[in-house]
C-alpha cells in the first residue's frame, strides 16, 4: 500500500470515528432604577422589602406600539409568526392584542408610538447569570474554570473584601447591563450570599433594577479567613443555619415589585445525601419559584459539581417538583439525560461564550439543544447581551453539523441550526426553563417584555428577514425602546430613571477598590492557589496545560 493511500484511508477512518460520535449525539437528541448605594447594607425585614415593592407599584397605563414588523409566536402552528406593519397592544404589564387589525378597544389616554421600520421581539431570557461578579468588569479577559475558582469565584478568597455596598451597586450595574441590551428576564444564581446584609443589597438591587429577577438565594459555603489561614465556612449552609433562616423569611415575603422578582434556590450537589436533599424538600416547602445548579463535569466533581445530577435528582424524585429545575451548563449531560429532562421538562442553561471562554467546552451540546435555553454566567468577562450568545451558538452548532460532512469529503446538504432555532433558544425556551409559557413569546396574553429595534442603518435598512436581522445583523447599539412589566425601562436609547453620573461614580469606586486587592493579590497566587486546591480537596494532577497559538507570522524566506 502506498503511504499515500494509507495516509488518507488513516484520515478516512479518524473521520470516520468522529462523524459517528457526533450521530450518536444526535441521535440522543431525537430519542426607577438606582437608590442611593448607601442604604444597600441595611438588613431589611419583611416590612421594608414590602415597602420597595409598594414603592414600585404604577397606576394602570397602555401603550400601543404601531406599524412595525413584530415577531410574535403562534401557538397553534408552534412556530415564529411574522407580523408585517402590525400593531401591538398593552394594557397593564400584559399584551391585549397584536396583530395587522386590533379587535381589543384601545383605552382612553393611551400612548401611541409609531415604529414604522422598526422589528419588535419579546424580551430576551438569560437563564444563568452571576450579577453580583460585574464589578470585576475587564479584570479576567483570560481566566480559566480553575484559575476562577481560586480568583474569582462566589469561594475565592477576594470574597472577603467585597462589602454589601458592593454587591449591590455590582448587581443593579450588571442588571443595567441586561437591560441595556434587551435581555429584560433573568435568572440571577446570586452566589453572593456572604452575610445577610450582602443578601438583602443583592435582592435590593434586583427590585431597583426594574428587571425581570429570579432571586436563586444561594447556599453555598462562604470563603474566611479566620484563625489567619483561607478556608471555606460552612456553619451557615448547614440545615437550620443563617442562610435557610432568611431564606425562610424571604420567602415570606416573596414575590415583590407586583411579582417582577421571584425568590428561588441557588444549589449544588457536593453534599451528602441527606444534605441534598434537603435543599430540595425545603424549596417544596417554601414554595420556590426555581432551583438552579451548575451542571459541569470532570475534575469539577472534586469542586462539588456533579456529574450525574440529573439522573441522581431523577431516581430520588425530585424532578417531579411544582418548581422548575435549571442546570447550568451541561458539559456531560448525556443521552439518558436528555431523556429524563424531556419526561419531567427541565432545562439546561447553555452559555456559549463562557463555555467557550472557561473551557468548560460544548462537548454534547448540540444533542440536547431541545431542552436548553441560553444565559450569560459571568457579565465582568463578556456583555450581557443574549444577541451574542445566539450568535455564537448558532455558528458553532453549525460547525460542528458541518464538520461531519468535511471530515467525510462531502459538502453538507443542510445547516445543523437555524436563525430561528436559536432565536427561540434566547426567548421561549428561557421562558418554558422557567415554567413560564408568558414569558419570551409575543402574543396575547403574554407578559409585556418587549424590545424595539431600529433598522435605520447601514446594516438593516432593506431587511427582509427580521429574524435574521436581529441575530446575524444587530447589536445593542440598534436597540431603540425596552419595556418589562408594560413600563419602559429603556427608551431612545437611554435606559428610564437610570442616573448614570451615581450609578457610575459607585460603580468605579467598588471596582477601583477590588482592582487594588487583585493586583496585591497577584504577587502570592500560587500559595493562595494552593490553599484554594486543598479547601476544595482538589490537586494538581487534575490540570494541564494545553497548547498555545502562535499569531506571529514565520516568515521562512524573503522575496
Amino acid at each position: 500500500m502506498s503511504p499515500l493511500l494509507k495516509s488518507r484511508l488513516t484520515r478516512r477512518v479518524a473521520c470516520a470515528l468522529l462523524a459517528l460520535s457526533f450521530a450518536v449525539s444526535v441521535f440522543a437528541q431525537t430519542s426607577d432604577l438606582l437608590v442611593e448605594s448607601s442604604n444597600a447594607t441595611n438588613h431589611f425585614d419583611s416590612g421594608s422589602h414590602k415597602a420597595a415593592t409598594a414603592a414600585a407599584a404604577k397606576k394602570s397605563s397602555s401603550i400601543l406600539l404601531k406599524g412595525a414588523t413584530i415577531i410574535a409566536y403562534d401557538d397553534k402552528k408552534n412556530e415564529l409568526d411574522i407580523i408585517r406593519g402590525g400593531s401591538l397592544l398593552i394594557i397593564n404589564d400584559r399584551i391585549a392584542d397584536v396583530g395587522m387589525k386590533l379587535t381589543t378597544p384601545i383605552p382612553e389616554g393611551t400612548e401611541v408610538v409609531e415604529l414604522t421600520d422598526s422589528i419588535i421581539t419579546p424580551g430576551f431570557v438569560d437563564t444563568h447569570k452571576h450579577s453580583w461578579q460585574h464589578l470585576y468588569q475587564t479584570m479576567a479577559p483570560n481566566v480559566l474554570l480553575g484559575e476562577y475558582v481560586y480568583k474569582l469565584s462566589g469561594v475565592s478568597k477576594i470574597t472577603t473584601q467585597i462589602n454589601a455596598d458592593d454587591s449591590y451597586i455590582s448587581t443593579l450595574m450588571s442588571l443595567a447591563d441586561s437591560l441595556n441590551g434587551g435581555v429584560t428576564s433573568v435568572l440571577d444564581h446570586a452566589h453572593g450570599t456572604f452575610t445577610p446584609k450582602h443578601s438583602d443589597a443583592m435582592l435590593k438591587a434586583h427590585i431597583d433594577s426594574g428587571a425581570r429577577v429570579w432571586n436563586a438565594y444561594s447556599i453555598v459555603p462562604i470563603a474566611t479567613t479566620k484563625g489567619g489561614k483561607f478556608h471555606f465556612d460552612w456553619t451557615g449552609q448547614e440545615p437550620g443555619g443563617w442562610k435557610w433562616r432568611q431564606l425562610e423569611q424571604l420567602a415570606k415575603e416573596a414575590p415583590w415589585a407586583d411579582g417582577r422578582v421571584q425568590l428561588g434556590l441557588g444549589w449544588e450537589m457536593g453534599r451528602d445525601d441527606v444534605e441534598n436533599k434537603y435543599g430540595f424538600d425545603k424549596a417544596s416547602e417554601l414554595n420556590l419559584s426555581v432551583v438552579t445548579m451548575h451542571h459541569v463535569g470532570s475534575p469539577m466533581q472534586a469542586a462539588g459539581v456533579s456529574t450525574k445530577a440529573i439522573y441522581q435528582l431523577n431516581s430520588w424524585g425530585y424532578l417531579n417538583k411544582s418548581y422548575p429545575v435549571v442546570f447550568s451548563h451541561g458539559t456531560v449531560a448525556d443521552g439518558a439525560d436528555l431523556n429524563i429532562l424531556r419526561n419531567t421538562n427541565h432545562f439546561i442553561s447553555v452559555t456559549p461564550e463562557s463555555e467557550h471562554h472557561y473551557t468548560h467546552g460544548q462537548l454534547f451540546t448540540s444533542a440536547f439543544l431541545e431542552q436548553s435555553a441560553l444565559g450569560i454566567d459571568t457579565s465582568y468577562t463578556f456583555s450581557s447581551d443574549i444577541l451574542t450568545q445566539m450568535r455564537l451558538q448558532l455558528q458553532s452548532t453549525r460547525s460542528v453539523g458541518a464538520n461531519v460532512a468535511h471530515f467525510n469529503f462531502r459538502f453538507a446538504n443542510n445547516t445543523a441550526m437555524t436563525v430561528d432555532q436559536v432565536f427561540l433558544l434566547g426567548t421561549r425556551n428561557g421562558g418554558l426553563a422557567l415554567r413560564r409559557p408568558d414569558i419570551g413569546v409575543i402574543k396575547k396574553g403574554a407578559k409585556a417584555d418587549l424590545v424595539v429595534f431600529n433598522t435605520d442603518n447601514t446594516a438593516a435598512s432593506a431587511f427582509y428577514d427580521p429574524v435574521a436581522t436581529v441575530v446575524l445583523h444587530s447589536h445593542v447599539g440598534n436597540i431603540e425602546h425596552v419595556i418589562v412589566d408594560g413600563k419602559w425601562v429603556k427608551r431612545d436609547y437611554k435606559l428610564v430613571g437610570l442616573d448614570w453620573k451615581t450609578t457610575k461614580a459607585a460603580f468605579k469606586k467598588s471596582a477601583r477598590k477590588i482592582q487594588k486587592i487583585l493586583a496585591e493579590y497577584g504577587k502570592d497566587w500560587g500559595r493562595i492557589r494552593a490553599e484554594t486546591l486543598q479547601a476544595f480537596g482538589s490537586k494538581e494532577s487534575d490540570f494541564m496545560n494545553i497548547p498555545v497559538v502562535d499569531v506571529e507570522p514565520n516568515i521562512l524566506s524573503k522575496n
